[in-house]
């Protein structure tokens, strides 16, 4: 597979900035310096452009390296706060700088970074987290023409005036991971959702990642707090005993970024990390069945969306592994099972195409107090079904690479 990133003919050019706290440079986002996660990101021109990057996603990270000269360095994150409500803090984020974690910071204006010292490479990793409520699951995808509030938007990153920026392209594999509440981490403390450990896991064996969820999402369930204006995933009305029924594009979210019109494609209809063709992703793995199962959703029509909306993952992803994780509570576990079982069965020669299923004894588990804490995990919970999923995981990725 062909997998090529197009970085920024910009490289060495600063771009100048009224002096602060001291005289730096600002290294703009669309600097090769950076990396943002792929497939969650959408910036001022599109996929790209000059001023911003930003995201909704929980989970979605980015990445900063730059060299100073100056034994004693300072560096200031940029974020544009304009568009936030008065009285609305926007979403938090966590960073790791050379390696010494920050916990729950909150988005503003200018982000002083600490502890920093020393001259030589630095290197900046930033993830977004999930609400610490899940009534802020709100605001976030927005609509055609409109960005959603509650996002993250990253306008660069402010250094010393000793720095360079140095380019450190994305890796070449990616990994989608999609899924809903528990995917997004709702329960955890910071950065303690399986899908994060699963996504260190992956950087470990040179994939980016992609962290795709959204509170109360399914299959067909709208996501975010309800109302809800998340598209469900892939949605199919009016069909009948699984089969058949009409996919509704407008009310589907598989293939976008976001509701402004930010697709998810390349322009040959395939999963593309950053916009240009030959980056789709090397894993998808999917964790959808329990909204649709607690809101009772249209037993046909999520059948059908299930079965439907693998075959559209395997168009726009040729060459990918499909894992279908079973919902940990065994929601839509026997028609997630079939709808794999059917497509092996019509397709033989697509052979990646699996699943994971932690078994029954984990749904027990998830109501057991001072372990899971009922539907939402706790961190031991996410804790152990990563520790189940990642070795199960490897063996699959490594099965399809013979």
């Amino acid at each position: 597979m062909k997998f090529q990133f197009i970085l920024p003919v910009v490289v060495l050019a600063f771009v100048s900035v009224i002096p602060t706290a001291f005289a730096g440079t600002t290294l703009p986002v669309d600097s090769p310096a950076f990396v943002f996660s792929p497939g969650n990101w959408t910036g001022d021109a599109g996929r790209g452009g000059k001023l911003f990057r930003q995201t909704w996603n929980p989970g979605a990270y980015f990445r900063v390296t730059w060299e100073t000269t100056n034994a004693a360095p300072t560096a200031t994150l940029r974020f544009d706060t304009a568009a936030y409500p008065k009285g609305f803090t926007g979403p938090t984020f966590a960073y790791n700088i050379d390696g010494i974690w920050k916990s729950r910071t909150a988005v503003a204006g200018e982000v002083n970074l600490e502890p920093l010292s020393g001259a030589g490479k630095h290197e900046l990793t930033v993830y977004v987290l999930h609400p610490e409520r899940i009534e802020d699951q709100t605001q976030r995808w927005g609509s055609a023409g409109k960005s959603g509030i509650n996002v993250l938007r990253v306008t660069g990153l402010e250094v010393d005036a000793g720095s360079r920026p140095v380019a450190r392209p994305p890796a070449a594999k990616w990994a989608m991971i999609v899924g809903d509440s528990i995917t997004e981490g709702t329960g955890t403390s910071e950065l303690a959702g399986y899908s994060f450990l699963v996504g260190q896991a992956l950087q470990t064996l040179g994939y980016e990642y992609d962290i795709n969820a959204c509170g109360w999402s399914g299959w067909i369930n709208k996501g975010d707090c309800p109302p809800g204006d998340v598209p469900g995933y892939y949605v199919v009305t009016h069909s009948s005993n699984g089969t058949g029924g009409q996919y509704d594009d407008a009310a589907s979210r598989w293939n976008k970024i976001d509701g402004n019109h930010h697709s998810l494609l390349d322009a040959r209809g395939h999963f593309s990390a950053y916009g240009p063709e030959d980056e789709a992703p090397s894993l998808i793995l999917i964790n959808y069945g329990t909204n649709d199962g607690l809101h009772h959703t249209n037993p046909s029509d999520t059948r059908a969306s299930i079965t439907q909306g693998l075959a559209a993952l395997r168009d726009a992803a040729p060459d990918a592994q499909i894992i279908v994780l079973i919902p940990f509570g065994q929601y839509y576990a026997a028609e997630l099972k079939q709808a794999v079982a059917a497509r092996r069965q019509l397709h033989p020669a697509d052979t990646k195409i699996s699943v994971i299923d932690l078994g029954p004894d984990v749904a027990k588990t998830l109501a057991t107090d001072g372990m899971m804490g009922g539907l939402h995990p706790n961190d031991r919970g996410h804790a152990l079904f990563a520790a189940r999923i990642i070795p199960q995981m490897i063996q699959v990725l490594a099965a399809g690479s013979k």
